[in-house]
């Protein structure tokens, strides 16, 4: 019998086209364009899904506390975030992580978390390679419809 992890980590390969599958630690690990290592797996309970990136190291110094600066901006943003940012001192790492409950995820619905989140790793990995302390944040040109029909 199949678990439902296994099941969810299949239903993701089919929208994404890969072959994925869950290893002896219970966990799905991929590895996109050679830059990007994004882990999924399980929480201990079994009740939400952790996914997450150690996206890029930060290298020390000044740099590194605006990086961090800019990242306690961005998880003070308000629901639904695509990703909340920490830091791992033991290896000077900018991590990107997600805890999605698993009662409301199918594979459909963990694709698009997944591409909003591979989104923000890269966008994080491009600014600090730039030499930026963020990402910049590109507003939409486009105007959202009014609800209910109604006139600007």
């Amino acid at each position: 019998m199949i678990d439902r992890f296994t099941e969810l980590i299949q239903q993701l390969g089919q929208y994404l086209e890969m072959d994925l599958h869950v290893d002896h630690h219970h966990a799905c690990s991929l590895k996109i364009r050679d830059k990007v290592q994004i882990q999924l797996q399980l929480d201990a309970a079994q009740e939400k899904l952790l996914v997450a990136s150690f996206a890029i190291e930060v290298p020390p110094g000044k740099f590194r506390e605006n990086v961090l600066k800019e990242a306690l901006k961005t998880n003070a943003l308000p629901d639904p975030r695509p990703a909340i940012i920490s830091y791992l001192d033991r290896n000077n790492r900018l991590v990107l992580h997600l805890m999605l409950p698993l009662e409301i995820l199918n594979g459909e619905r963990l694709a698009s978390y997944f591409g909003t989140f591979l989104e923000q790793v890269e966008a994080w990995i491009k600014a600090i390679e730039g030499g930026q302390v963020a990402p910049v944040l590109i507003e939409s040109t486009v105007k959202a419809p009014k609800p209910f029909g109604l006139k600007p």
